[in-house]
C-alpha cells in the first residue's frame, strides 16, 4: 500500500508550495488504496513479527506487529526527503450482506522544513459477503491536515446515492469522490476555500 510513496511523497517534498505538497500527499493516499484491495501476507502476524524492506529508489521501510488483540502494526518509512510513521489497528464490522473493514490509527508524514501532515485512511465496505455480485468501495471520509500551514483536506468517499426502488433518477455513481483543501482559521472555525489548482 506504499507503493506509491517513492513517487509522490517524493515530489511532495520537493515543491515549497504547501498547496501543492497537500495534493501529493493527498494522490499517495487515494492510490495506495487501490492496492490493498487484494490481500497479501502477513495476513495475521504474530505478535512482535517485524517486516522490512526498500523500494528501488532506496526508501526503507520497517513494520512491527505490537498487539494482537486488537490487531496492531507500528510502521516506518524512511527517504532522504521525508519519513512516514504510525501504526495500523485493523477493525472489521460486519452487516446483513457486507462488511466495513479498515485501519485506525495516524499516518504522519515528515519533511525536512519542519511541515508534518497527519491523515487517516478511508474505510472500505465489501459487498456481496453472503450472496450477490462481490464488490469493494471507499466509504466515509479522511482528513489530512498540516498544523504548520494551517491547511486541512477532506476527502469524501461514497457520496453520490444509486437510485432505489421508489426512486428512479440516478444522482450518481456509488464510486464518488469529493474534497476540497481549504486554509484552516486556527483563531475560530471559518475556513476558506482555495480556489481551483
Amino acid at each position: 500500500m506504499w507503493s506509491g510513496a517513492p513517487l509522490y511523497l517524493t515530489k511532495a517534498a520537493r515543491t515549497t508550495d504547501p498547496v501543492a505538497r497537500m495534493q501529493h500527499v493527498i494522490t499517495f493516499s487515494l492510490c495506495s488504496v487501490f492496492m490493498v484491495v487484494g490481500q497479501n501476507k502477513p495476513f495475521n502476524p504474530l505478535l512482535g513479527e517485524t517486516h522490512q524492506g526498500s523500494f528501488s529508489d532506496g526508501t526503507k521501510f520497517f513494520c512491527e506487529h505490537t498487539s494482537h488483540h486488537p490487531p496492531i502494526t507500528n510502521f516506518l518509512l524512511e527517504n532522504d526527503e521525508w519519513t512516514m510513521s504510525g501504526y495500523y489497528e485493523a477493525f472489521v464490522s460486519m452487516g446483513m450482506n457486507y462488511l466495513i473493514s479498515g485501519i485506525k490509527g495516524p499516518n504522519h508524514v515528515d519533511f525536512k522544513d519542519g511541515t508534518r501532515i497527519s491523515f487517516n485512511q478511508p474505510e472500505l465496505r465489501i459487498g456481496g459477503t453472503v450472496s450477490g455480485e462481490r464488490n469493494v468501495i471507499m466509504v466515509n471520509s479522511t482528513v489530512f491536515e498540516d498544523v504548520k500551514n494551517g491547511i486541512k483536506a477532506l476527502i469524501s468517499f461514497n457520496t453520490y446515492k444509486k437510485p432505489t426502488y421508489f426512486s428512479k433518477q440516478s444522482q450518481g455513481s456509488q464510486d464518488g469522490i469529493t474534497g476540497l483543501i481549504y486554509q484552516a482559521n486556527v483563531k475560530g472555525l471559518k475556513a476558506t476555500p482555495f480556489g481551483p489548482r
